[in-house]
Formats: C-alpha cells, structure tokens, sequence
C-alpha cells in the first residue's frame, strides 16, 4: 500500500523543511519515501505529499503504528514554520482536499487528520499540547481489514 501523508500549508514548504520531515520519516521507516509538491490554481493551499511505499500495517498493532505516525506528524509541526494541516490515507488524499478546501472543520470522514486547531464537533484520537489527531477506520483502512 502507498500511504499518502499530505501536508497542507498556505506557503510553499521550504527545501529545509521537507528534508527535515523526510529525516524524520527514515528514522522511523525503512519504506521508501516518495516526495511531490503542488500548487493547483482553483486551490487555497500547497500540497506537499510525502508517500510511504509499500507500507504494510497488520490489525493486531495498527493503533501502535499510528501512534508512531502520529508522533512523526507532531515533530514536523515542531519544524515547520508555518500551520500545516496533515491528511493521511492509502493510495490518494485528493478527494479529502477538495472536502478539506470547501470546509476545513468537515474532517470527521478522514483516515488521519493532524492539525494544531481543535475541531469542536470531533473527539481527537490523541491530543497533545502541538497538535490534535483525528482517527477514522470507516472510510480509511490503512490496509487492514477488520472483522
């Protein structure tokens, strides 16, 4: 599985930046990691997509590889000198942007969402003093199946 982890910012990522977030994904994967940025012009915001290929996550510890996720999201935003909002899903985010750019609280059908902002109408699956993450295994399976 690909596992697509946007990052959407209202400037572009500096070239820092994304190495640094790169760094931070090797030290915790030994996927490769696939780097695209784009600007599209009908679009608010930059996306900045770094892909874990072929990931693999297993039931029995998918909660613990999100919380590593998580913890990896939580670092970047401490090296980023902007606000970023993070989507993670398999293979594609691109139809959760398109939601996210016409309502940026309409997050609750996400796979993954960080933000720094807290979200009223959701409860965050982890919350820290950096960053709030939403957690939904409805829409999103991170390519486990669960019965």
């Amino acid at each position: 599985m690909r596992l697509v982890n946007t990052y959407l910012s209202e400037q572009e990522l500096k070239k820092q930046e994304i190495e640094v977030i790169c760094n931070l994904f090797m030290k915790q994967y030994t996927e490769e990691i696939e780097v695209n940025s784009y600007k599209y012009d009908d679009r608010k915001y930059y996306e900045t997509d770094f892909d874990l290929i072929d990931i693999e996550f297993q039931k029995e510890n998918i909660h613990k590889e999100i919380d590593k996720l998580i913890k990896v999201h939580e670092k970047a935003i401490q090296s980023i000198d902007q606000k970023v909002e993070i989507i993670v899903a398999n293979d594609d985010t691109d139809a959760e942007i398109q939601l996210f750019e016409n309502d940026y609280n309409n997050v609750s059908g996400f796979g993954l969402f960080i933000t720094q902002r807290n979200i009223q109408e959701l409860e965050p699956y982890y919350t820290s003093d950096i960053c709030n993450a939403y957690l939904n295994f409805e829409n999103v399976s991170f390519g486990v199946i669960f019965e």
